[in-house]
């Protein structure tokens, strides 16, 4: 497997394990605020609007900032294994 692959791989897998991380932890947050689970559709019509946009900002703007931290400490890590900054796309 070539560096940029293997790059690709990394940066995809940890950027998917920090999505699945955050958003258990905005269930666990959502659920010890509220006592009740988040809408599993938020785009149902039995939900509030608020709740429907405050879980969808919630877990977007979480997932978003733990992708970039993800990202950097894996260009980090590959850095410090290989001497050499990660691949870039071109």
């Amino acid at each position: 497997m070539n560096q940029k692959r293997l790059w690709r791989v990394l940066a995809l897998v940890s950027g998917a394990a920090s999505a699945a991380l955050v958003r258990q932890a905005a269930i666990a947050i959502w659920r010890t605020s509220r006592h009740e689970d988040p809408p599993a559709q938020p785009g149902a019509r039995d939900v509030r609007w608020r709740d429907a946009l405050i879980w969808t900002i919630s877990v977007a703007v979480g997932a978003a900032v733990a992708r970039v931290v993800a990202e950097r400490t894996a260009a980090a890590a590959w850095s410090a294994a290989t001497g050499s900054p990660p691949p870039i796309d071109e």
